[in-house]
């Protein structure tokens, strides 16, 4: 067998990571899923417990819909975090998630600064936690929120 090296040379992202805003991207594509990460770790602020429960519950709703129409979910790829949302749907789900954020950045309780200059502060994450849907013991017959 003769293996070749790559023909691209890997390069650094060229995002300014200090301009405070969260990494949006899909990252994979598998036949109609796209896979989405939205990581908050690059800038100031992220979900707070109000924020996070709102957009889960929202999340959740869309992803109903979603397994109505025959999607498989999967695990891990259903939640909203405070600081990383990790997404498998297809690209309208996708496109309604992001509207949604745009939709809360108007909102000043849906949000935490949890950097204070150098210092990283404390999350308070078990108030008003919503769980993400899910297969139950992975039977894509049943969900479970």
């Amino acid at each position: 067998m003769i293996y070749k090296r790559l023909s691209q040379t890997f390069q650094l992202n060229k995002q300014n990571l200090k301009a405070n805003k969260p990494i949006c991207h899909t990252y994979k594509t598998n036949s109609k899923y796209h896979y989405l990460e939205v990581d908050f770790i690059t800038c100031d602020w992220c979900l707070s417990s109000e924020g996070q429960a709102h957009l889960q519950s929202k999340l959740n709703m869309e992803l109903l819909s979603l397994w109505l129409k025959g999607y498989n979910l999967k695990l891990n790829y259903t939640n909203v975090g405070h600081m990383t949302i990790f997404l498998r749907a297809d690209m309208q789900t996708i496109d309604f998630l992001i509207n949604e954020l745009n939709v809360m950045c108007d909102r000043e309780q849906y949000w935490y600064q949890y950097r204070d200059g150098n210092r990283m502060r404390t999350i308070d994450r078990d108030k008003g936690y919503v769980a993400p849907i899910k297969h139950v013991k992975r039977n894509v017959n049943k969900i479970k929120a």
